[in-house]
């Protein structure tokens, strides 16, 4: 993944799956669809902050009254992402599952304290995790950390750092390096947050040129006005040289890492590959519409909700396992 140009084989898709499984994958997708209230709606979820270092983060936590799973989901969604895109993540889960859904400190709903002194950077935030998990006292049980683009990044970076930890963790097209609009970056770089908030609904027209995936351009509109500029500025610039392809086969844990639908920021052989440098990566590969991605990881979550840590891949989704030929 180098700058902001991606090389895909077009014929891979094809190669690894199966038209059966393909089948399989939109039918574990609709029987989990349902017409369901928002989880930021009030009463849906109890919502409140975490104090970590110079800073609270929100969380969002919903516990049915009768769930039919065995264990709650620790979610930490992609980066600067708004409540709004992720709705659908937890439609499969509501009144099923006991959820948390963590917002990180780069989006907006953050109270950091020292604006000028902020620290947004990657290792920083896994530690908010780390300190998330310790708050809400899911060190002390069975769960499921499940990370996703940016924050399946930050989560390997925690794991890396020994500052967070869980019996199961899943990661859905993880963030191992930062690719995204690096030009545009440097840009930035001279530009005072403030102009970045009058002229990003131009900067994200430049960026939608071309972009004929209608799902793909709703994200990126969102995105944009969904941001703060001057938390969405420093993050990146902190971040800019982040990159722990090199440190992958240091991770000692058994890393179930997902990858469904591809867009531009998220190619298909790439995962596969990361999967491979980490030594208990395993590579389950779940491709979708892209306009299901949010839903497929919802289901995802519930699969292994459904089990214990030790049942470790739940077998509704071991039938999408990759068997990796690692060099020995």
């Amino acid at each position: 993944m180098a700058g902001d140009r991606i090389i895909v084989n077009a014929s891979y898709k094809e190669s690894k799956v199966t038209e059966e499984q393909l089948k399989k994958i939109d039918e574990l997708i609709k029987v989990n669809d349902s017409e369901v209230p928002d989880f930021y709606e009030e009463g849906i979820c109890n919502s409140f902050y975490i104090p970590v270092e110079d800073d609270e983060i929100q969380v969002f936590h919903h516990k049915p009254k009768n769930p039919i799973t065995k264990r709650p989901i620790l979610f930490v969604p992609g980066f600067n992402s708004t409540l709004w895109s992720w709705k659908d993540f937890t439609v499969p889960l509501f009144e099923k599952c006991e959820y948390y859904f963590l917002e990180t400190r780069e989006k907006t709903s953050s109270k950091i304290k020292k604006r000028f002194k902020a620290d947004l950077t990657i290792k920083r935030t896994a530690k908010d995790i780390g300190l998330a998990i310790r708050y809400l006292g899911l060190d002390k049980q069975d769960f499921v950390l499940f990370g996703s683009s940016y924050c399946g990044g930050i989560v390997l970076q925690g794991l890396l750092d020994k500052t967070l930890n869980a019996p199961t963790i899943v990661v859905f097209d993880p963030f191992i390096e930062w690719a995204f609009y690096k030009n545009w970056i440097r840009a930035i770089t001279v530009v005072p947050s403030f102009v970045i908030g009058i002229l990003r609904m131009v900067l994200a027209n430049i960026i939608l040129a071309g972009m004929k995936n209608q799902t793909q351009r709703e994200r990126v509109i969102d995105f944009v006005k969904g941001s703060t500029p001057w938390k969405w500025r420093k993050s990146s610039l902190q971040n800019f040289k982040f990159n722990i392809k090199s440190e992958l086969p240091k991770i000692e844990e058994e890393i179930f890492l997902f990858h469904g639908p591809f867009d531009r920021h998220h190619p298909d052989e790439i995962f596969e590959e990361i999967t491979k440098d980490i030594p208990k990566g395993r590579y389950i590969y779940m491709p979708t519409e892209e306009e299901k991605r949010e839903m497929l990881n919802g289901v995802i979550g519930l699969e292994f909700a459904k089990v214990t840590k030790k049942e470790k891949l739940p077998k509704s989704l071991a039938q999408f396992e990759i068997n990796l030929k690692r060099e020995k």
